[in-house]
């Protein structure tokens, strides 16, 4: 939370020192200068199909979940397990950080919450809104019926877009209650089916990333750091090698004191016979 690009936005990827923001605009970027354009094998039908599906979940479906968002805060702590003191970056109680986020941050919820009615779906009741949601799910689970992704045996931008959304929906916490994701989760299997294989395919460290909130967990460490981390384990290995010849020494101590003591008992005893 505390990484966003300087148009403060999030996601956002740094490529030879420049900053690039905004998921589309990211993925055209990378697929320019990388010769790599994942919708290639596509026909021109294809290509607007995915189009139009993309816009569908951009401009409708993640209204849906931000309206959620915005209505129970408490609730997205919880769901996605929101440490914020690990993600803010600060050493400032828990406790006070989730107070905080609830009540001192209500004015940016607030916000958000205006944006959505702005947008349109926030003027619904919520069994209205969670009913748009399913009818998105639906369309996308029909179009993806039971081929592994969308058009085909590899993926495409749209897998890559519906993967991004709906593992907001999917991976949230079971003990808290999100219509939404019951609704995939007992209805489109076929979609936790792709959640999952995305998952598998491009996120081999997603445990890694979600406990330890690493940017980069799949990169190699830089060499200093490497340095630091050897330095460490080998001063502690040295201390562990210290441990036996600390004791030994403490023993030899004890045993001069015990070997003092004996003399001067023993002086102690001559004296009382001379004086005898």
């Amino acid at each position: 939370m505390k990484y966003r690009s300087k148009k403060g936005q999030l996601p956002f990827v740094e490529l030879n020192g420049e900053e690039i923001a905004d998921s589309a605009i990211i993925v055209k970027e990378l697929s320019q200068k990388f010769n790599h354009d994942l919708d290639a094998g596509l026909t021109t039908e294809q290509r607007n199909l995915a189009h139009a599906t993309i816009s569908m979940i951009e401009n409708h479906l993640a209204w849906v979940v931000m309206w959620w968002r915005t209505k129970y805060p408490d609730q997205v702590l919880k769901g996605y397990k929101v440490n914020l003191q690990h993600a803010l970056g600060t050493r400032i109680p828990n406790g006070v950080l989730n107070f905080f986020f609830r009540f001192a941050f209500g004015r940016k919820w607030f916000q958000g919450s205006k944006k959505v009615k702005a947008q349109g779906m926030g003027v619904h009741t919520p069994e209205e809104i969670n009913q748009f949601g399913q009818e998105d799910l639906r369309v996308l689970k029909d179009m993806l019926a039971d081929k592994p992704f969308f058009f085909g045996d590899e993926p495409t931008n749209l897998d890559v877009v519906v993967f991004a959304h709906l593992a907001q929906i999917y991976f949230i916490d079971k003990e808290v209650s999100y219509p939404l994701r019951d609704y995939m989760t007992e209805h489109c299997p076929n979609l936790v089916g792709l959640v999952n294989r995305m998952k598998e395919r491009c996120f081999s460290d997603w445990e890694e990333i979600c406990t330890t909130l690493d940017l980069n967990s799949h990169l190699p460490k830089p060499v200093e750091e490497t340095k630091e981390e050897g330095k460490g384990k080998e001063e502690k290995e040295t201390e562990k090698e210290k441990e036996p010849e600390d004791k030994d020494i403490e023993k030899e101590k004890a045993d001069e004191k015990e070997k003092d003591k004996a003399k001067e008992k023993e002086s102690e005893e001559n004296k009382e016979k001379e004086g005898k």
